[in-house]
C-alpha cells in the first residue's frame, strides 16, 4: 500500500507539470507544450484537451454560476445556495441545471461527503476525457490521446491483476487514486469559498478582470520547502492574473500582486492550508443548510431562464 501512495503522489505531481504544459508555461509554444503532454496521458491518465477546454473556460469565468464547469457539480456538491435556487442553462454542459431529489440529498450532506468524493474523484477524470475524446468536434492530438490511453489502462491493467489478492488489488487502487485526491482538494479550495456570480464578469470598474481574480481566488500561504507539493496551485491568484507565468516565478509574483493590492485597498485572501480546508467545509455545510431548508417546487423547469426565453418572458 505504501507503493499505491507514491503512485498516487506521481499521479498528482504528473498533473502539476501537465497544468504548466496546458498553460504553455514551460516551452511558450503550444503544439510542442500540447504534443509532450499528450504523450504523457501514458502515465498521467488525465486528457489534456479535455482538461483544456474545461480550465480555460474555467480561467476566462471564474466561479460564474452558468459558466464555470469547476464549479457545476450537482449532484454531488454546490457551493452556493444560488446554484439551486434557481434552475440555469449550463452553457459548457449545455443542459439544465436544477434541484431533484438526489441533488437535494446529497448536497444537504456535502460538507460529510466532500472528502471522500475527492478521494474517488479521479475516475471521473478518466470517464470525462474519454467522453471528450470521442466527442465529434475537432480537438488536437485526439489519435495521441486515445493510444496514450490504450497504453495508460494496459499497464494500470496489467500491474492491478499481477497482485496477489482481490483485496490487494481493490485497495492498491483506493490507496493510489485517494492520494492523487490531493489535487481534487488543492483545486477546490482555492475557489468553492470565494465569491460567484451570474452571469458574465468583467462589466465595469467593480469586476474588471484584475478584481474578478481576487475575488473568486484564494491563495494559500505555505512554507517555500512545500512548493514542490502544491504545485504552484498554492499561488492561485498570480496564476489567474497570469496564466502563462511558469511556476518557479509565481512567489515572486505573488510579492508584486501584494504590493498593488495594498496599494489600492484590495482584499488579498491568503489562508493557510488547513485554513482553507475548514473555509470550504465552512462553505459547504452553509449551503447543506439552505439546501435542506428547500421545498419541493421551489426550482423547476418552468422558474428557470429557459422557460422565460422560450415564454419570451423578461
Amino acid at each position: 500500500m505504501v507503493g499505491a501512495a507514491v503512485m498516487g503522489l506521481f499521479w498528482q505531481q504528473l498533473a502539476g507539470i501537465g497544468h504548466d504544459m496546458g498553460h504553455s508555461g514551460i516551452t511558450h509554444k503550444f503544439h510542442l507544450d500540447h504534443s509532450v503532454c499528450s504523450t504523457l496521458v501514458c502515465f498521467m491518465g488525465i486528457s489534456v484537451c479535455w482538461w483544456k477546454r474545461n480550465h480555460n473556460t474555467h480561467h476566462i469565468v471564474c466561479n460564474s454560476i452558468e459558466h464555470d464547469p469547476d464549479i457545476q457539480h450537482m449532484p454531488a456538491l454546490a457551493v452556493t445556495p444560488e446554484i439551486f435556487k434557481k434552475p440555469f442553462w449550463s452553457t459548457y454542459y449545455n443542459e439544465l441545471k436544477a434541484m431533484d431529489r438526489i441533488t437535494k440529498f446529497m448536497v444537504s450532506y456535502e460538507h460529510l461527503f466532500f472528502y471522500p468524493i475527492m478521494m474517488v474523484a479521479r475516475f471521473n477524470l478518466y470517464a470525462q476525457s474519454l467522453i471528450q475524446l470521442c466527442a465529434k468536434e475537432p480537438l488536437h492530438y485526439r489519435k495521441t490521446e486515445l493510444c496514450a490511453f490504450a497504453i495508460y489502462f494496459t499497464w494500470i491493467g496489467s500491474l492491478v491483476l499481477s497482485l496477489p489478492t482481490w483485496s490487494e488489488t481493490w485497495g492498491w487502487l483506493l490507496v493510489s487514486h485517494a492520494m492523487s485526491g490531493l489535487l481534487h482538494v488543492q483545486i477546490c479550495c482555492s475557489h468553492f469559498s470565494m465569491e460567484t456570480y451570474h452571469g458574465h464578469a468583467y462589466n465595469d470598474a467593480d469586476d474588471e478582470w484584475y478584481i474578478t481574480q481576487l475575488k473568486t481566488t484564494m491563495n494559500f500561504d505555505t512554507p517555500p520547502a512545500l512548493d514542490w507539493v502544491h504545485i504552484g496551485l498554492q499561488f492561485q491568484i498570480e496564476h489567474h492574473l497570469f496564466p502563462r507565468l511558469p511556476r518557479h516565478n509565481l512567489r515572486e509574483a505573488r510579492t508584486l500582486v501584494k504590493e498593488v493590492c495594498k496599494k489600492h485597498n484590495i482584499r488579498y485572501h491568503e489562508p493557510g492550508f488547513f485554513q482553507a480546508n475548514l473555509e470550504t467545509l465552512q462553505c459547504l455545510w452553509r449551503t447543506a443548510k439552505a439546501a435542506r431548508s428547500a421545498k419541493r417546487g421551489d426550482s423547476g423547469f418552468y422558474e428557470s431562464c429557459l422557460w422565460d426565453g422560450l415564454t419570451l418572458n423578461g
